[in-house]
């Protein structure tokens, strides 16, 4: 009986442990009670295919005046590229990308982002080889626009 107790004892202990060890944000399951602050865009790096998903300097947007831009060489092979916005650490507030998957984005057009960790990939296709230029709007909720200048 003794033994029985320790045992459960130390279930109890290691669930109780693991549960704080873990990585939970608290927005994800109680949105509606946490409000959401404003994206910190000067924190968003571009994030994708091209970069093997990493927070690269390169690939960190800056302040322009339409908003806040980062250009990229792509190659025009037909093939999507998968990329998203995102801070050093994917913070599910600063993890921006997609609503649904599999929608590619089209040049010179606008697209609404959703920021939040359970957001899909953005896709673009370009039509040709050259630099692009991923342009964030601070239109409320954030926005993309993506033009190629070279």
């Amino acid at each position: 009986m003794f033994a029985h107790k320790i045992k459960l004892s130390v279930i109890v202990c290691t669930a109780l442990l693991t549960g704080c060890a873990t990585n939970v944000n608290i927005r994800e399951y109680f949105p509606a009670v946490i409000t959401s602050s404003p994206v910190d865009y000067e924190s968003l790096y571009l994030r994708g295919i091209f970069n093997w998903w990493e927070a690269e300097p390169a690939y960190k947007v800056v302040p322009n005046p339409d908003g806040y831009s980062v250009n990229v060489k792509l190659i025009a092979d037909g093939q999507p590229y998968d990329f998203r916005f995102a801070d050093i650490n994917y913070t599910s507030e600063l993890n921006c990308g997609a609503e649904a998957p599999d929608n590619p984005i089209k040049q010179d057009q606008e697209q609404e982002l959703v920021c939040v960790s359970g957001s899909h990939n953005l896709q673009f296709v370009p039509n040709e080889t050259g630099t692009y230029r991923f342009t964030l709007l601070p239109n409320g909720s954030p926005s993309l626009r993506i033009t190629r200048i070279q």
